[in-house]
C-alpha cells in the first residue's frame, strides 16, 4: 500500500504527499506501520488511505478505492456509517461499533456483513478536526456462527421442551441444575431446580444411591443406564412414593477431556414395569397350576403349531425341551395312530371344532400308553381363531382295565356257555352207563362236584387273584381238570411225566389251558366218543417243560375248526403272555395233538 500511495494521482485531491500536512503524515506513519486493518479518512471529503491489512475489507473496490470520497467507496452503508463519520467530525468524539451490521454490496449481490470498528478524530497542531482514524475488522462468520449456535440451542430447548423423556442437564461435580425439561419437573414434581443441586432438589433421594451414580459418572467420565430401576419420589409434596424409571447418566466433557456436567435422561415406566410384574406373576401362577396337575397341556397357534408343552408333558414323554415343537409332536404317537390322529387335527383346525381323540403315546420308559387328547379353540372379537388349548390325559389303566373288563365278560359268556354244553354231556353220558336211576344220580352227581372243583381251579386266573393259591403237582392238577368229563383212573386216560410242581401264578394259567382243552375233548373230542382216548405226556428239556396232549378219537373223524374259538385265543394268550411259552395244534382226521411250551421260570411263580 504504500507503493500504491506514492504512485497515485494525488492532485485533484490531496496535492503532492511531500506537502501533506505534518498530522496526516504522522497518522498516516501510524497506519502504515500497524498489522491490524487501519484506514485514514482525511479532510471534509473524508478521502481514504488505507494500509495492507485494511485493503481485503472493500473486496472488489481495491484499489480503486484508494484517494476516493468515503461516500464514493461505501456507498451502499453510507446510511449507516455516513452519520457516524459526521460526529466524529462534529463534536470530535469517537464511534465504537460491534458486529454492526453493515449489508454490503458484493459481487453484485448484497450481502449481510456485521463489523467491528471504530472512528476516532484526527486533530492538527492547533487541534482543528482534520480527518478520522479507522480502525476494524469484519466478524460476519462468527456473528453468524454464534447465530446458528443460538438458533441450535433454541431448537434444541424446544427439543427439550417438547421431548416426552424427562432431560436435565447438570453442571460441576456438586451437580447443579442447569436445564431442566418441563418432563423432568413433571417427572420429579418440582419447578424451582435450576441453580439448585440435585440433592437440594430432591433430598429423598439420597441414601437411594442415584447421587452417588452421579458421582461416578462424573469422576470416571463413563456413563451410566440403569432399567426399570426403583425410586422413591417425594412428588408434589406428597410422601414418598414407588416408581420405576429407565434412565441415563452420560457424562458432558469441557475441552481439557475432563468432566463438565451430566446429560440426564429419564422415562418413567412405573405403569409398564407394574404389569410387567403383574404378567410376570401371572405366568408363575399359571405355571404352578397347569403343572400340579397330571393331566399334559400343550398350547398351539391358530394354524396348529404346537409351541407350548406344561412339564407334566416332558416327564411323560421324556423327550428334551422343545423337540416336540411344531409338527415333531406327532413323533411320540404310535405309528400306527399318527394317521387317524392327523386328520381328526386338520378337521378341527379347518371347522374349528372342539378336538378329541384316543392314541397311543411313547412313555419315557419306551412302552406306549394309551392317552385321550382334547383341545378347544380360542377366537378374537371377530370370530377368527387366535390359539388351541389342550390336554393329553393318561387313560391307559381305564383302557386296560375296560378290555380286562370286556375280556372277563366274553370270557363269562363262554364259561356259561361250556357248563350247558358240558353239563349235557355228562347226563347223556351218564345215562349210558348207568343201569338204574339211582346210580346215574350218584355219577352225576359226582361228576357235577369235580367240575366245580375245576371251576375253582380256573377262577383266580379269571379274577387276576392268586395270593390265596398254593402250588400243585401238574398230576393232581390234570386228574383234577379232567375228572369232570371221564374218569382219569379209567383205560381211556393215560398220563406220564416226573414229578412238577406248578406255583400258585402258573397253577392258575395252567389250570385255564387244561380246563379248555378238557372242555373242548369233551364236547368235540375223545371223551365224546365212546372209545375216545387222551395220552398226556411231560418232560423237562432244559429250561423248559415240553407237554404233549394227544387226542385219539378212535373210529370217529376230526374236522378241524374253521377259525380259532374263544376259548383256544384264551389258552394261546396264557401260554404265552403268562407262562413264557407257546401253544400249536395239529389237527388230524383220527385226533387233535397239542404241543405245550412253557417256561420253568414262569412255572415256578
Amino acid at each position: 500500500m504504500a507503493d500504491l500511495i506514492r504512485s497515485h494521482d494525488w492532485s485533484t485531491t490531496l496535492g503532492p504527499p511531500d506537502a501533506w500536512p505534518a498530522a496526516l503524515k504522522a497518522a498516516l506513519s501510524i497506519c502504515l506501520s500497524s498489522s491490524f486493518p487501519t484506514a485514514i479518512y482525511w479532510g471534509p471529503d473524508l478521502i481514504l488511505i488505507y494500509n495492507d491489512a485494511w485493503a481485503p475489507i472493500p473486496g472488489e473496490r481495491h484499489p480503486w478505492a484508494l484517494g476516493r470520497p468515503a461516500s464514493e467507496v461505501w456507498f451502499d452503508i453510507w446510511e449507516v456509517v455516513g452519520p457516524q463519520f459526521e460526529q466524529v467530525q462534529q463534536t470530535g468524539q469517537g464511534v465504537s461499533r460491534f458486529d454492526e451490521l453493515l449489508p454490503m454490496l458484493r459481487n453484485g449481490v448484497v450481502e449481510e456483513t456485521y463489523w467491528n470498528y471504530s472512528f476516532t478524530a484526527i486533530r492538527d497542531e492547533s487541534d482543528r478536526i482534520v480527518g478520522v482514524f479507522n480502525q476494524g475488522n469484519e466478524t460476519t462468520a462468527a456473528v453468524i456462527a454464534r447465530r446458528k449456535a443460538q438458533e441450535e440451542n433454541a431448537r434444541l430447548g424446544r427439543m427439550f421442551a417438547e421431548a416426552p423423556a424427562a432431560i436435565a442437564i447438570t453442571e460441576g461435580k456438586d451437580h447443579v441444575f442447569t436445564l431442566a425439561n418441563p418432563a423432568y419437573l413433571d417427572l420429579i414434581g418440582r419447578d424451582e431446580v435450576l441453580q439448585r443441586t440435585v440433592a437440594e432438589t430432591l433430598p429423598e433421594l439420597v441414601g437411594q444411591g442415584f447421587i452417588e451414580l452421579l458421582d461416578q459418572v462424573f469422576e470416571t467420565g463413563k456413563p451410566h443406564i440403569g432399567r426399570a430401576v426403583p425410586i422413591r419420589l417425594a412428588r408434589e409434596g406428597t410422601a414418598p412414593e414407588l416408581r420405576y424409571v429407565d434412565f441415563v447418566y452420560q457424562p458432558i466433557s469441557n475441552a481439557e477431556g475432563g468432566s463438565r456436567g451430566i446429560f440426564v435422561q429419564a422415562t418413567d415406566v412405573t405403569d409398564a414395569t407394574t404389569a410387567l410384574v403383574a404378567l410376570r406373576e401371572s405366568e408363575q401362577r399359571f405355571e404352578a397350576i397347569v403343572n400340579s396337575i397330571d393331566q399334559m397341556i400343550w398350547s398351539t397357534t391358530a394354524d396348529g403349531y404346537h409351541d407350548y408343552f406344561n412339564e407334566r408333558w416332558y416327564e411323560f414323554t421324556g423327550v428334551p425341551r422343545g423337540s416336540t415343537d411344531g409338527a415333531d409332536w406327532a413323533n411320540v404317537f404310535h405309528p400306527e395312530d399318527q394317521p387317524r390322529t392327523w386328520d381328526t387335527w386338520r378337521k378341527s383346525l379347518e371347522t374349528g371344532a372342539p378336538y378329541e381323540v384316543e392314541y397311543r403315546l411313547r412313555h419315557h420308559t419306551g412302552a406306549y400308553r394309551w392317552v385321550i387328547g382334547r383341545a378347544q379353540c380360542v377366537r378374537d372379537d371377530d370370530g377368527d381363531i387366535t390359539r388351541w388349548y389342550g390336554t393329553c390325559t393318561d387313560i391307559h389303566d381305564l383302557k386296560v382295565a375296560e378290555e380286562a373288563r370286556q375280556l372277563l365278560l366274553k370270557e363269562l359268556n363262554h364259561r356259561v356257555k361250556n357248563l350247558f354244553a358240558v353239563t349235557s354231556g355228562m347226563v347223556s353220558m351218564t345215562a349210558r352207563n348207568s343201569a338204574t336211576v339211582a346210580g346215574m344220580a350218584t355219577s352225576l352227581q359226582g361228576r357235577l362236584q369235580a367240575l366245580a372243583k375245576a371251576h375253582e381251579l380256573v377262577q383266580p386266573v379269571i379274577s387276576n387273584d392268586t395270593t390265596s393259591r398254593e402250588a400243585l403237582h401238574l398230576a393232581a392238577l390234570l386228574q383234577e381238570l379232567i375228572s369232570p368229563h371221564i374218569d382219569p383212573a379209567s383205560d381211556r386216560v393215560s398220563m406220564a411225566g416226573p414229578d412238577i410242581l406248578v406255583g400258585p401264578k402258573a397253577s392258575a394259567s395252567l389250570a385255564l389251558i387244561f380246563h379248555e382243552l378238557a372242555t373242548n375233548a369233551s364236547k368235540y373230542g375223545a371223551f365224546r366218543e365212546p372209545d375216545g382216548r387222551l395220552d398226556v405226556r411231560w418232560a423237562e428239556d432244559g429250561a423248559e417243560l415240553r407237554v404233549s396232549w394227544v387226542e385219539d378219537l378212535g373210529h370217529a373223524a376230526m374236522k378241524a375248526p374253521n377259525s380259532e374259538g374263544f376259548g383256544s385265543k384264551l389258552a394261546r394268550m396264557s401260554a404265552t403272555h403268562q407262562l413264557g411259552g407257546s401253544i400249536a395244534f395239529d389237527w388230524q382226521p383220527t385226533g387233535l395233538t397239542i404241543a405245550l411250551i412253557l417256561s420253568a421260570a414262569h412255572l415256578e411263580q
